[in-house]
């Protein structure tokens, strides 16, 4: 009999330890990096997930040396920055836009990789503190260094700019503290998730997760119920950079945006950031004070001021007997806008006292860094009032970025804020980051929103960025004089 050799099934290769590890660690990240992409205002605005966004990457991050950091949370730093800068290819190109997209994950990802390093270097029992100090000390020093202080990377904190509550710890430490909670909040979920698969306890986490429920606790309480008295406030988009009209026609459609608030009389109205001829021009001046004075309110109107030293965007305040009130020319100039003649206004922030309030004014992009907002508040302004014009080829996604900006300046100054946008959003924000206007994104409006009048100035107001620094001092004295440990959580 003729021995036959059947041919064997060939043993299944086993996955090796370090493929599955490198597979759950990346599945890990791009859930962490969907969920914070969800978060951000831009694309679909779910605020409350940025309080648990991060904690399947720590998972991944836990336990695992410093060098693979970066690799593992690389991932999520991408898709967190599509859903944070989904407007960039509008601005720059698909192109740019793109590799922009990946080096800004890149940073989120080094944010994460510098956190917990710093936990590293912390005794075990407040492993949880280093992620926050670390993420915060260089979110906040990205934004105020010289050149990298002007690209705009979402931030973190304008997550919340829907949740009032958590927006409130803005007014003691300006957005720096909110991220802050929203990190250790991240960190110390993860650490008792950690601590659990492992059936043991971290108390520091536990009291830091009993931290962050008590600010925001304290947000709810410091919402005391607004004064009976309001000031109502008019806005209006009116789609002029996207139709392309005259000046004249643009001037028309204003107009007849703003008579259709006179029933509801507005007793202050904020035309958008249309540039409307000059300061100087008869006629403008003419319809715009006819028109204050019909209405009885004031009106902010955007207009060109040139002077010998520059040619500037300008906010112009008229009062309801038609006169000028004052004027402020815009600070933050484009590149864009230098391109085409306009020069940067001076540091200077006169405030108008009025019937309604002391008004402040700005022009569009002046809302995005803390500083005029807070100056303006200084100055004694309880209003801000700017024109804007977020279009960027009829983007949907940057109007929600730069609304957020100003929810954020509202709450952290306690001043009341009316934009209006030539397309975008316009919006009336309360000293305590309640919304109580808001257009449709790129839709023209005529709308009313009221808020009212706060007196108080804010320990941010008055001391300024001092909890940033506080914060990147602290991170960078621990990086400094602690040597590593053990792997953080």
């Amino acid at each position: 009999m003729t021995n036959v050799t059947l041919p064997t099934t060939p043993a299944r290769t086993a996955v090796s330890p370090q493929l599955r590890f490198w597979g759950q660690s990346i599945l890990l990240s791009l859930c962490s990096g969907m969920l914070m992409g969800l978060a951000q205002p831009a694309l679909v605005d779910m605020g409350w997930l940025a309080w648990i966004g991060l904690v399947p990457v720590l998972i991944a991050l836990a336990g695992q040396p410093v060098r693979r950091h970066l690799w593992i949370a690389l991932p999520c730093g991408i898709l967190w920055s599509i859903g944070a800068h989904a407007w960039y290819p509008a601005m720059f190109g698909w192109a740019g836009g793109t590799l922009l997209i990946v080096a800004t994950g890149f940073f989120y990802a080094a944010l994460l990789q510098a956190g917990m390093a710093l936990a590293s270097r912390l005794p075990p029992s407040f492993h949880i503190f280093g992620l926050p100090i670390g993420w915060t000390g260089l979110e906040f020093m990205r934004t105020v260094m010289p050149v990298v202080g002007d690209w705009w990377f979402e931030i973190l904190a304008k997550t919340q700019w829907r949740f009032p509550a958590a927006l409130q710890i803005v007014t003691l430490t300006g957005w720096p503290g909110l991220s802050f909670i929203i990190v250790l909040a991240n960190a110390a979920l993860a650490a008792l998730l950690v601590a659990a698969w492992r059936k043991r306890i971290v108390w520091p986490a536990v009291i830091g997760l009993g931290s962050v429920a008590l600010v925001l606790a304290w947000g709810w309480w410091v919402m005391a119920p607004s004064p009976a008295e309001t000031v109502r406030i008019g806005l209006i988009v009116d789609l002029a950079n996207q139709h392309e009209p005259t000046q004249q026609a643009v001037l028309e459609r204003d107009i007849g945006l703003t008579r259709m608030l006179a029933a509801q009389q507005p007793q202050l109205v904020v035309w958008p950031e249309n540039e409307l001829v000059t300061v100087a021009d008869p006629a403008l001046r003419l319809a715009i004070g006819q028109l204050a004075h019909e209405l009885n309110a004031y009106i902010v109107a955007d207009m060109v001021w040139p002077t010998p030293a520059g040619r500037y965007d300008t906010a112009v305040l008229f009062g309801p007997d038609g006169a000028e009130v004052g004027r402020q020319a815009k600070i933050n100039v484009t590149g864009e806008e230098r391109a085409q003649g306009f020069s940067a206004g001076q540091r200077r922030f006169p405030v108008y006292p009025t019937s309604l309030g002391t008004i402040g004014l700005g022009v569009c992009y002046d809302r995005h860094p803390p500083d005029i907002t807070r100056q303006l508040a200084r100055a004694g302004a309880r209003i801000v009032a700017m024109p804007a014009d977020d279009d960027f080829a009829a983007n949907p996604w940057f109007p929600r970025a730069h609304a957020a900006d100003t929810v954020v300046r509202a709450v952290e100054n306690r001043v009341a804020f009316a934009v209006s946008n030539t397309s975008g959003i316009a919006l009336v924000v309360d000293p305590y980051g309640r919304i109580t206007a808001e257009s449709g994104i790129n839709q023209m409006a005529a709308l009313i929103g009221e808020t009212f009048v706060s007196h108080e100035q804010t320990l941010y107001t008055l001391a300024g960025d001092w909890f940033g620094w506080l914060i990147a001092g602290v991170a960078g004295i621990l990086m400094l004089t602690q040597r590593p440990s053990a792997p953080a959580l």
